[in-house]
């Protein structure tokens, strides 16, 4: 038996298997909490979006970013106003306090990942790091079929 837990896997269906073993590990104790910590860093570093735009990006519910962004809004934490003549249409904007918990988290957030490598060798993380890089440029090229 190995690491994943299955008696043999071709190579391919493991990368799979250890790549969302690894997702859910680094994702562990978030839940909402890291959909509202994501929602406050694409506005910032994106500016405002129309909600919409932002659900789609987030890949979650409609319903799910509606309450979530009510929530923010409550804190303080985003803006949301009507968008042109279709009042369906919401745009999001970060406010200064959003904008505040999204420096500290830079700051705290860093040192929360520290850790989380130290099984590699300086040498063997930047290894990692240029593979995942060429993976997923490569599954971001159109492909034809």
């Amino acid at each position: 038996m190995n690491q994943t837990g299955n008696m043999q896997m071709y190579p391919a269906e493991r990368l799979r298997v250890l790549l969302i073993r690894c997702r859910q590990k680094l994702e562990e104790n978030g839940g909402a909490q890291r959909t509202q910590g994501r929602i406050l860093k694409i506005l910032y570093f994106h500016g405002p979006m129309n909600q919409k735009t932002l659900q789609e990006k987030l890949e979650i519910q409609s319903g799910s970013m509606s309450e979530i962004a009510a929530k923010q809004e409550k804190k303080g934490l985003v803006g949301r106003e009507k968008e042109g003549a279709d009042q369906r249409r919401i745009r999001l904007t970060l406010r200064d306090a959003g904008r505040a918990d999204v420096e500290r988290f830079q700051a705290d957030g860093s040192r929360h990942h520290t850790g989380r490598f130290d099984a590699l060798s300086p040498q063997e993380q930047q290894l990692l790091g240029d593979l995942l890089e060429r993976l997923l440029a490569s599954w971001e090229e159109p492909h034809e079929g």
